[in-house]
Protein backbone atom coordinates (compact mmCIF):
# COMPACT_ATOMS: atom_id res chain seq x y z
CA UNK A 1 0.00 0.00 0.00
CA UNK A 2 2.86 2.41 0.83
CA UNK A 3 4.38 1.70 -2.59
CA UNK A 4 1.13 2.83 -4.20
CA UNK A 5 0.16 5.74 -1.96
CA UNK A 6 3.61 6.94 -0.91
CA UNK A 7 4.48 8.63 -4.23
CA UNK A 8 1.03 10.25 -4.42
CA UNK A 9 1.30 11.60 -0.87
CA UNK A 10 4.84 12.84 -1.58
CA UNK A 11 3.66 14.56 -4.76
CA UNK A 12 0.67 16.16 -3.05
CA UNK A 13 2.74 17.33 -0.08
CA UNK A 14 5.40 18.67 -2.42
CA UNK A 15 2.76 20.48 -4.47
CA UNK A 16 1.26 22.17 -1.42
CA UNK A 17 4.68 23.26 -0.13
CA UNK A 18 5.67 24.35 -3.64
CA UNK A 19 2.64 26.59 -4.21
CA UNK A 20 2.70 28.11 -0.73
CA UNK A 21 6.40 28.90 -1.12
CA UNK A 22 6.09 30.15 -4.73
CA UNK A 23 3.26 32.48 -3.75
CA UNK A 24 5.41 33.81 -0.87
CA UNK A 25 8.69 34.45 -2.75
CA UNK A 26 9.51 38.15 -2.20
CA UNK A 27 8.48 40.27 -5.16
CA UNK A 28 11.75 42.18 -4.82
CA UNK A 29 13.67 39.02 -5.82
CA UNK A 30 14.28 38.61 -9.55
CA UNK A 31 12.35 35.48 -10.64
CA UNK A 32 15.35 34.10 -12.54
CA UNK A 33 17.57 34.52 -9.48
CA UNK A 34 14.89 32.81 -7.39
CA UNK A 35 15.14 29.85 -9.79
CA UNK A 36 18.90 29.71 -9.20
CA UNK A 37 18.17 29.26 -5.50
CA UNK A 38 15.38 26.80 -6.23
CA UNK A 39 17.56 24.63 -8.45
CA UNK A 40 20.58 24.79 -6.16
CA UNK A 41 18.35 23.47 -3.40
CA UNK A 42 16.84 20.90 -5.77
CA UNK A 43 20.30 19.74 -6.86
CA UNK A 44 21.40 19.17 -3.27
CA UNK A 45 18.15 17.39 -2.37
CA UNK A 46 18.39 15.27 -5.54
CA UNK A 47 21.96 14.23 -4.71
CA UNK A 48 20.85 13.16 -1.23
CA UNK A 49 17.89 11.24 -2.70
CA UNK A 50 20.20 9.52 -5.20
CA UNK A 51 22.45 8.32 -2.40
CA UNK A 52 19.56 7.27 -0.14
CA UNK A 53 17.16 5.63 -2.59
CA UNK A 54 17.83 2.05 -3.65
CA UNK A 55 18.52 1.40 -7.31
CA UNK A 56 15.50 0.10 -9.20
CA UNK A 57 17.61 -1.97 -11.58
CA UNK A 58 19.78 -5.02 -10.92
CA UNK A 59 22.24 -4.15 -13.67
CA UNK A 60 24.73 -1.30 -13.44
CA UNK A 61 23.17 1.97 -14.43
CA UNK A 62 24.20 2.83 -17.96
CA UNK A 63 21.74 5.65 -18.48
CA UNK A 64 23.21 9.10 -18.80
CA UNK A 65 21.85 11.86 -16.58
CA UNK A 66 21.86 14.09 -19.68
CA UNK A 67 19.56 11.86 -21.69
CA UNK A 68 17.49 14.12 -23.99
CA UNK A 69 14.28 13.27 -22.10
CA UNK A 70 15.93 14.15 -18.78
CA UNK A 71 16.93 17.50 -20.28
CA UNK A 72 13.35 17.93 -21.53
CA UNK A 73 12.00 17.29 -18.01
CA UNK A 74 14.41 19.92 -16.69
CA UNK A 75 13.35 22.48 -19.28
CA UNK A 76 9.70 21.73 -18.58
CA UNK A 77 10.32 22.17 -14.85
CA UNK A 78 11.96 25.56 -15.41
CA UNK A 79 9.04 26.68 -17.57
CA UNK A 80 6.52 25.50 -14.95
CA UNK A 81 8.31 27.11 -12.03
CA UNK A 82 9.07 30.39 -13.75
CA UNK A 83 5.47 30.44 -14.97
CA UNK A 84 4.09 29.98 -11.47
CA UNK A 85 6.37 32.67 -10.03
CA UNK A 86 5.12 35.07 -12.70
CA UNK A 87 1.48 33.95 -12.27
CA UNK A 88 1.63 34.70 -8.55
CA UNK A 89 3.35 38.05 -9.15
CA UNK A 90 0.48 38.89 -11.48
CA UNK A 91 -1.77 38.44 -8.41
CA UNK A 92 -3.48 35.20 -9.41
CA UNK A 93 -5.09 33.55 -6.38
CA UNK A 94 -3.25 30.47 -5.12
CA UNK A 95 -6.58 28.63 -4.95
CA UNK A 96 -7.18 29.03 -8.69
CA UNK A 97 -3.83 29.18 -10.51
CA UNK A 98 -2.76 25.59 -9.87
CA UNK A 99 -6.18 24.05 -10.50
CA UNK A 100 -6.63 25.95 -13.75
CA UNK A 101 -3.16 25.28 -15.15
CA UNK A 102 -3.20 21.60 -14.14
CA UNK A 103 -6.72 21.17 -15.53
CA UNK A 104 -5.68 22.61 -18.88
CA UNK A 105 -2.52 20.47 -18.91
CA UNK A 106 -4.65 17.38 -18.20
CA UNK A 107 -6.93 18.26 -21.10
CA UNK A 108 -3.98 18.72 -23.45
CA UNK A 109 -2.47 15.40 -22.36
CA UNK A 110 -5.58 13.38 -23.27
CA UNK A 111 -5.03 13.46 -27.05
CA UNK A 112 -1.26 13.16 -26.55
CA UNK A 113 -1.74 10.03 -24.41
CA UNK A 114 -4.05 8.52 -27.02
CA UNK A 115 -1.84 9.39 -29.99
CA UNK A 116 1.67 8.77 -28.64
CA UNK A 117 1.14 6.17 -25.92
CA UNK A 118 -1.89 4.22 -27.16
CA UNK A 119 -4.01 5.07 -24.12
CA UNK A 120 -7.73 4.40 -24.36
CA UNK A 121 -10.51 6.99 -24.15
CA UNK A 122 -13.33 5.40 -22.13
CA UNK A 123 -16.74 6.95 -21.39
CA UNK A 124 -15.53 7.67 -17.84
CA UNK A 125 -12.50 9.54 -19.18
CA UNK A 126 -14.68 11.51 -21.59
CA UNK A 127 -16.84 12.52 -18.62
CA UNK A 128 -13.65 13.49 -16.77
CA UNK A 129 -12.62 15.74 -19.68
CA UNK A 130 -16.05 17.37 -19.71
CA UNK A 131 -15.86 17.96 -15.95
CA UNK A 132 -12.35 19.42 -16.30
CA UNK A 133 -13.60 21.82 -18.98
CA UNK A 134 -16.55 22.80 -16.76
CA UNK A 135 -14.22 23.30 -13.79
CA UNK A 136 -11.78 25.48 -15.73
CA UNK A 137 -14.72 27.49 -17.08
CA UNK A 138 -16.14 28.00 -13.58
CA UNK A 139 -12.74 29.04 -12.18
CA UNK A 140 -12.51 31.85 -14.72
CA UNK A 141 -15.68 33.51 -13.36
Amino acid sequence: MIKLLGPIVLTIAGGVVYHLAAKSVPKSLNPALALVGVYTTALLASAIAYVCLPSTTAAPQTARPWDPMVVAVGLGAVAIELGYLLIYRAAWPISIASVMTNGIVALLLVPIGITLFGEQLSPARILGVVLCLAGVSLLQR
